[in-house]
């Protein structure tokens, strides 16, 4: 099959013929028709973050359609559409018990991430008990990236209580953060997106924020004060994680708020403990999702009510370039490949 494989930490991508996989009895292989790309890849890439045995396919956000079954999997036929859980676990720890199967002690890999190959080839495998069926209204381009972006948002969400009535600040407009306006909004709540340009402001908006504030044009704490009469939002999800957006979210917090990492960089940096301690406030981590925020996901891209989170395609063999746009940070949402 063709795949682009990456060969060595901070050299490009190559396009190689490589050995299709083959399925095991409980394993499913897929035809990639489509892949989104994250800031994990890049991460990847530069040798920093995950660290996978070279030479290796990356690509954790596929979807596709099956070509081959093993003799015990059920569930699943030849020519199903498809998307799957990217996180090969246990299924019997106490994470994978209560919806935190990222945690799972015994993690085996990572679709594309660690261990095994991801959607950057023309095929793929994942066991059938990661393997969910895609609506037939739901493209492969947005299909695809249900399995990170849009179960990360759901995840975000649901690690920061995300409840009716109250205020989320939303940060960045991102393939996650784009997924986590909708989110929220689906579950109820009024959200502020905070991004960094007018097109992404519009952005913002037409995905269904409330407000959407420019970082460069204004003071985004009292911006935020004035647009919650002073209280501040009961939860922050940064979709960027680096020391000034992590600032910013503690400062818009009202007391007793949530902030949740989302994104994040390589930097470290210092936490109030006094004003978090006093204000009862929270930080919380999250990462990617499980099963059954796999379920979840599936069901809000099927709503009549989502908007697109996919702005800008590219065909495999163009997969640097499709890079280099998103280094550039110039994509207004998430960026797939296509076979």
């Amino acid at each position: 099959m063709r795949a682009a494989v990456l060969h060595k930490i901070g050299e490009a991508l190559r396009m190689d013929n490589v050995p299709a996989p083959k399925a095991g009895p409980d394993e499913v292989i897929i035809r990639t028709k489509a892949c989104g790309i994250c800031g994990t890849d890049l991460h990847i890439r530069d040798g920093w973050g995950y660290t996978p045995e070279l030479p290796f396919i990356m690509g954790h956000e596929p979807a596709g359609v099956v070509v081959e079954v093993g003799e015990r999997v059920t569930r699943f036929k030849p020519g199903d559409r498809v998307v799957p859980n990217i996180f090969f676990t246990c299924g019997q720890c106490f994470y994978c018990r209560t919806n935190r199967e990222t945690q799972c002690v015994n993690l085996e890999g990572i679709l594309g991430v660690l261990k095994y190959p991801g959607g950057y080839g023309e095929f793929f495998k994942v066991r059938e008990r990661q393997l969910f069926h895609l609506p037939e209204k739901i493209s492969f381009s947005e299909g695809a990236v249900i399995a990170d972006a849009v179960v990360t948002a759901v995840h975000a969400v649901r690690r920061g209580r995300v409840s009716p009535g109250e205020t989320v600040m939303v940060i960045s407009v991102g393939g996650c953060s784009a997924a986590a306006i909708q989110v929220c909004k689906a579950y109820g709540a009024k959200v502020i997106s905070v991004v960094r340009s007018a097109e992404k402001q519009e952005r913002a908006l037409r995905l269904g924020a409330d407000e959407a504030l420019d970082s460069r044009q204004t003071s985004i704490p009292s911006a935020v004060r004035e647009l919650t009469g002073g209280l501040g939002v009961q939860c922050v999800i940064d979709g960027v994680g680096d020391a000034d957006t992590m600032q910013t979210g503690m400062e818009c917090l009202c007391h007793g708020g949530r902030l949740v990492i989302l994104g994040y960089t390589q930097e470290r940096y210092a936490l109030d403990p006094r004003k978090t301690a006093v204000q009862e406030l929270e930080v919380l981590g999250t990462r990617s999702g499980g099963r059954d925020d796999t379920a979840e996901s599936i069901r809000l891209v099927s709503s009549d009510t989502w908007v697109p989170v996919v702005t800008d395609s590219f065909p495999i063999e163009e997969v640097e370039k499709a890079h280099a746009l998103m280094r550039q940070g110039k994509n207004l949402g998430r960026i797939v490949l296509t076979f």
